[in-house]
């Protein structure tokens, strides 16, 4: 091989190594945000607390382990996994722990300690990490997952769950703190005193893209910086304090930070406004700030240009008008600072942007047209709209709703009037009865109930009450509860102020004998009520228990002959005391 050819082929391995280099640090810091949090679908086990004990029953009601211990965890309840705690250790402050598997079998031996991991907030409403556990072994702690297998050495001091990052841990090293991934990637190293979430939301990736505030503390103080969810880090640890704006919806981050007291505006790690102001604060209908500098306030956007100088002793938004007070005098501005000659102090444009809400001195609310005629003038104490030209009014703390010319849709009756959200219904309600009212998009009510309470479900929500119950649809239409369970067997079903059930074609199959009755929940047990008792029964129809509960709820949860409570530790429980 020629001296050419050498150089050529070394050239060419070189290029390999360098993308194989560049693919592997790729994938390595993939691993830091990339991980499977699973959805826990099928609940299949659920702990009982009877006489202050805790065990284990499974989704036909049969008692899996007895109810013998102080605490029983279950990481995830589709899985066999049962972490089991009794005698308190006062000393070392913890439980003598074993895991026991549905058979009553010991498994996940040979640790000090294994622990469940509670989380706060979590997409399927399960509280703990629903893969990993923690255990200890020679005083330290490590990660292993549901079978047992080690996915950390025991390294840790502790490991407890991110508020609102399911799927990452803090772990403590020799008193510094760091965050590690379910999959044991280290994400943050364990180099700082403190650290905490940004508490950033959005709708589609929920708490995905939430970041972190760490803190070291320094000589002088506590010093904060940042770092991304990715694990990247974008301020150092300089800051007297950090806050996000979480109201933006951007791939980038803005951030307020203090030096030395005095706040500045950065876009990732750009500043955006210099560290001069006393105070920033962030309006979302308008998308910007209100700065404070010198105790004089002004306005600027979020690409730094001032709008308003800070030169106002106070500035508040009144919709697209600005009110700002000057030695006790107060101007209207627009949004660009301009002074606006209007008699209102606020002024938001309808979603047809053909119309304006105001507000005037004289504290009502009006709707004028764009030429500045008034279409409404009721003199309301609010106006909100809420879509097609209609509008919630308040008056004298009654609301109702109207349309544009100033109709009356929906009775000014109401304490409050609400939008339920990712639906196309509205709820009405009136607090001396408890009333609940649903009002569809045509500002029809569709069902009153007094005394009632409202569940939003998969694709219905239900009105209820000591002794009704009704579906609906997103859109206010009526179901029936076969539309709602279609793969229940057995249907509630009223007739002359007594409760039975049906099958799917009406046929009677529990008498109405009832004062009230509950659907058959995913687990195929129902509730029965008579003389203020609650009993069970199966989704052949049989009673399996009388009615012996005194329970307030109107629509107690079964399984078996154990009744759901939501009074107990971290998570709710079933029990059969009274």
């Amino acid at each position: 091989m020629n001296k050419k050819k050498i150089i050529i082929l070394i050239i060419i391995i070189l290029i390999i190594a360098i993308i194989a280099t560049f693919l592997i640090m790729y994938f390595l810091k993939r691993a830091k945000y990339v991980y499977d949090v699973v959805d826990v679908s099928e609940i299949k086990y659920n702990v009982i607390r009877v006489d202050g004990k805790s065990g284990v029953i499974d989704d036909n009601g049969n008692v899996i382990i007895e109810p013998n211990y102080n605490v029983i965890q279950i990481p995830n309840p589709s899985l066999p996994v049962f972490i089991c705690m009794s005698n308190y250790n006062t000393e070392k402050k913890e439980y003598e722990t074993k895991v026991l598997n549905d058979k009553k079998e010991q498994i996940i031996t040979g640790y000090q300690t294994v622990q469940a991991i509670p989380v706060e907030t979590t997409n399927d409403g399960i509280p703990f990490e629903n893969t990993v556990l923690k255990y200890k072994k020679d005083g330290k702690f490590g990660l292993i997952d549901l079978e047992g297998k080690e996915i950390t050495d025991p390294i840790y001091d502790d490991i407890s769950s991110v508020t609102y990052k399911e799927g990452m841990l803090l772990v403590k090293q020799d008193g510094k703190t760091g965050v590690i991934n379910i999959n044991g990637v280290q994400v943050i190293d364990t180099e700082y005193d403190n650290i905490t979430v940004d508490n950033y939301y959005d709708a589609n990736t929920k708490y995905q893209r939430t970041g972190f505030i760490v803190c070291k503390i320094e000589d002088d103080g506590y010093r904060y910086g940042y770092i991304d969810y990715k694990g990247d880090k974008i301020l150092d640890t300089d800051y007297t304090e950090i806050e996000r704006v979480t109201d933006i919806e951007d791939e980038d981050i803005y951030l307020i930070a203090y030096k030395d007291g005095q706040a500045g505006l950065l876009r990732n790690n750009k500043v955006i406004l210099n560290h001069e102001y006393e105070q920033i604060m962030y309006y979302a209908n308008n998308d910007l700030f209100i700065v404070q500098r010198n105790a004089k306030q002004g306005v600027v956007d979020g690409q730094g240009n001032i709008k308003i100088d800070t030169k106002y002793d106070n500035i508040t938004f009144g919709g697209i008008y600005v009110n700002a007070t000057e030695n006790d005098e107060t101007v209207i501005l627009d949004l660009n600072g301009n002074p606006v000659s209007d008699e209102y102090i606020s002024k938001t444009p309808t979603k047809d942007g053909q119309n304006y809400i105001v507000f005037g001195e004289d504290g009502t609310y009006k709707i004028i047209d764009g030429n500045g005629n008034i279409v409404v003038d009721k003199n309301y104490t609010n106006i909100e709209e809420i879509g097609n030209n209609n509008f919630i009014v308040a008056s004298d703390r009654n609301s109702g709703i109207i349309d544009l010319s100033g109709k009356s849709l929906v009775e000014l009756k109401y304490n409050s009037i609400f939008e339920i959200e990712n639906t196309e219904l509205l709820q009405a309600n009136i607090s001396s009865t408890s009333t609940v009212s649903l009002i569809n998009k045509d500002m029809k009510i569709v069902v009153t109930m007094d005394d009632a309470n409202i569940e939003v479900g998969d694709n219905y929500v239900r009105v209820y009450s000591e002794n009704e119950n009704r579906y609906f649809d997103y859109s206010g239409n009526e179901l029936e509860a076969k539309d709602v369970f279609p793969n229940n067997q057995l249907y509630a079903k009223k007739k002359s102020d007594k409760w039975g059930f049906v099958d799917k074609d009406g046929n009677l199959k529990v008498q109405n004998d009832y004062d009230m009755v509950t659907e058959f929940n995913k687990y195929g047990f129902a509730g029965i009520k008579l003389d203020d008792k609650w009993g069970v029964i199966n989704e052949n129809g049989e009673v399996i228990l009388e009615p012996t509960y005194e329970l307030e709820d109107y629509s107690p949860d079964f399984i078996g002959t154990y009744y759901k409570s939501n009074e107990w530790g971290e998570s709710s429980y079933y029990t059969n005391e009274q």
